[in-house]
């Protein structure tokens, strides 16, 4: 919708960090890992989702930027864009959870109350500012992060490291005595 709109480069991802913040923020809510939003299930899907052509999700905003319909924009389409249901049940669960999510409300509004496009980027850019990012992580909690995710990220290699690790873990298990 924001480029229909005529939403510059900076608004535009001013937007998309901010939809950053309440993706995670509604996600940790419910006890996701907020380091999973930092890499392609949430940067990179969000980045093609506001910004490739080829997005279904990004087509529908766009249709409705210009002025369309929810209903002759996914009719245009063709085909479903998921994120228009996922917006109906993201906002149902955040309002259920107290999550705090006002571009998520603000597009459902649009999408399902008639609110044009226009007047709801009107009133988000009006709104009360909060932060970009809204949990912190403390340093044990990402060294932790990091750790879990080592032994899948090792090089083939490192095959004489893992094997003593192992034989370490085998003796621990047993009492000290080597396997």
């Amino acid at each position: 919708m924001a480029a229909a709109l005529g939403m510059g480069e900076n608004t535009r991802s001013m937007l998309m960090t901010r939809a950053l913040a309440e993706m995670s923020r509604f996600a940790v809510a419910q006890g996701a890992n907020p380091m999973t939003f930092l890499g392609l299930a949430g940067v990179g899907d969000l980045i093609v989702t506001c910004s490739s052509n080829l997005s279904r999700n990004y087509r529908v905003g766009y249709a409705m930027g210009e002025g369309r319909t929810l209903e002759e924009a996914v009719e245009s389409l063709g085909q479903v864009a998921e994120g228009v249901n996922t917006v109906k049940l993201v906002c149902a669960k955040a309002s259920e959870m107290g999550v705090y999510m006002p571009l998520a409300e603000g597009l459902s509004h649009v999408l399902f109350d008639g609110v044009p496009a226009q007047d709801m980027a009107r009133t988000l850019m009006m709104g009360e500012q909060s932060s970009d990012v809204e949990f912190i992580l403390p340093r044990e909690a990402v060294q932790q992060a990091h750790r879990e995710q080592a032994p899948h990220n090792q090089a083939p290699h490192n095959q004489a490291s893992k094997d003593q690790a192992s034989k370490e873990k085998v003796a621990k298990d047993n009492g000290g005595r080597n396997a």
